[in-house]
């Protein structure tokens, strides 16, 4: 029997219907390599700046994107690496465990010999020694110092009794000496232990040490340091190159019946000299800045976005102020969510500025030498992505995480790019340095949760400018203050000279 011939039209719609089947094929095929690149893409950047991350190599972001192009096909222009500047990725090192370390020369040793007894010796002759070493720690020792002062008198009684006049006394009549007040200061600033913690540790050594009284004590300290916190602030000025922001912290305000308010810690930082200081400010307004830096200053302050910082520069035409590459890329981050591959690529640039500091960090280039380094390879970065920025402002939804970063980069972009200009080498990328100083004080709001008053702000400033400092010197602080406090104590205000920590510093590596 014949089978009909299929007619033209028959044909033609099943030649279709095959067409159409092999495209949706090929739709749902790019459509899974793009959620999977897409999902690829969230998990490294999440790794790379989320809460939780992970120190990666930052080149792994570029691998990542050759595989979104290769999963969904694409074919693009990539960026050519620097010449003889691009970062080496960092090699994958095993860790290696914890292995012993040579001990410390200035520790004390105490040595314990254990030989065999006589009778195993007998007929035998001493070859070596086998040395076994290990750390050991007695709790902190309290004792009494004691001055004795022989009293001299004339047998004709022509004159008045004589005796050695007392060294100077930190804090006289306190019963305290410079060495356990600077353990004080140490373990409620530095190591961020409550005074009434302080009180239970020493009363397991049977000292009775009242947090009441330590807190006096604490006081008269910062009474004696508040001309070191003056030097620190005139030193910084002098500079020429400041790093400024303010961290919250929480305060009892007995006129607010003894709730806690908020106030502030205001940070200047030298990263050049080393130096920071704090101020405590009930306000974010202008008080601190306006008083910190004089009508006449002239020099660079560096800051984030925040409003205050340009409105105060108005006022102050010798001030040049330039903005923080960080503040921009935390900006970015919030849009980790929504940003894909566009993210991606501005992120990687902006780690591609970031390589070159690394560069000139790791090569201590000077000054001059990272400022022709940036006007070489960082500019052109920077170009390009100013024109990216100003595309997504216009393209993307000003309520969108994206939109929003675009806007914060436009808007403050003169700001965040003028560190790569030829007279700005001796400028940070980023206030970065200036939060790692905040750092201390966040720790400590955790243990000791607010200031007691407000009236009691101004100590923690002083000492925190001081233990920070000693943290960018690399000296500890509390052989600095025990250096200190005594010449404190018998200086007048014209022979407090010398004693900032950098004086100490210097001390210590002749």
């Amino acid at each position: 029997m014949l089978q009909p011939t299929p007619s033209p039209d028959t044909e033609i719609t099943a030649q279709l219907q095959r067409k159409i089947a092999e495209l949706q094929s090929q739709l749902l095929i790019e459509k899974t390599a793009r959620e999977r690149a897409e999902y690829k893409l969230q998990q490294l950047l999440r790794k790379l700046f989320g809460s939780k991350s992970e120190k990666i190599d930052p080149n792994q972001l570029a691998l990542l994107l050759g595989q979104i192009e290769a999963d969904q096909e694409l074919v693009a222009e990539t960026a050519p690496p620097i010449p003889a500047l691009t970062v080496e990725a960092q090699t994958n090192k095993t860790k290696k465990g914890g292995g012993r370390h040579p001990a410390p020369r200035h520790l004390s040793i105490q040595t314990t010999l254990i030989d065999l007894p006589e009778e195993q010796k007998i007929g035998l002759e001493k070859i070596r020694e086998e040395v076994t070493e290990e750390y050991e720690y007695q709790p902190s020792r309290y004792y009494l110092h004691r001055f004795v002062r022989p009293v001299y008198a004339d047998p004709a009684k022509q004159v008045a009794p004589q005796v050695a006049e007392l060294p100077a006394r930190v804090i006289p009549q306190s019963g305290a000496g410079p060495g356990l007040l600077a353990h004080i200061l140490v373990s409620k600033f530095v190591d961020h232990l409550p005074l009434y913690r302080l009180e239970q540790i020493a009363a397991r050594s049977g000292v009775n040490l009242p947090r009441q009284k330590q807190c006096r004590w604490v006081e008269q300290c910062a009474h004696l340091l508040r001309t070191i916190h003056e030097q620190l602030k005139d030193n910084i000025l002098a500079g020429g190159y400041v790093q400024v922001d303010e961290t919250p912290v929480k305060v009892l305000d007995a006129d607010r019946g003894g709730k806690a308010a908020q106030s502030y810690l205001w940070t200047y930082h030298a990263p050049n000299q080393k130096m920071i200081l704090f101020d405590f400010n009930l306000s974010r307004g202008r008080d601190s800045p306006d008083a910190f830096f004089p009508k006449d200053w002239s020099g660079v302050l560096q800051s984030d976005g925040y409003e205050l910082y340009r409105a105060l520069i108005r006022d102050r035409q010798h001030i040049t102020h330039i903005g923080c590459m960080a503040h921009l890329r935390r900006h970015l981050v919030d849009a980790i969510d929504g940003g894909g591959a566009v993210l991606a690529s501005l992120l990687a640039d902006i780690g591609k500025l970031y390589g070159l500091e690394k560069q000139a960090r790791e090569k201590g280039f000077t000054h001059a030498q990272r400022a022709c380094l940036r006007h070489a390879y960082a500019r052109p970065i920077l170009k390009s992505l100013q024109q990216r920025f100003a595309a997504l402002k216009e393209s993307e939804l000003p309520s969108g995480a994206l939109g929003k970063a675009a806007a914060y980069a436009v808007n403050h972009w003169p700001q965040i790019a003028r560190y790569a200009k030829a007279r700005f080498g001796h400028v940070n990328i980023d206030n970065n340095p200036i939060e790692r100083g905040i750092r201390p004080t966040k720790l400590g709001m955790k243990n000791w949760l607010f200031i007691g008053h407000p009236s009691a702000g101004w100590r923690s400033a002083v000492i925190y400018s001081i233990t920070g400092t000693c943290k960018l010197l690399g000296v500890n602080p509390e052989s600095y203050f025990r250096w200190a406090l005594p010449k404190l104590a018998a200086a007048t205000n014209h022979t407090a000279k010398n004693l900032l920590p950098h004086d100490f510093a210097a001390l210590q590596l002749n």
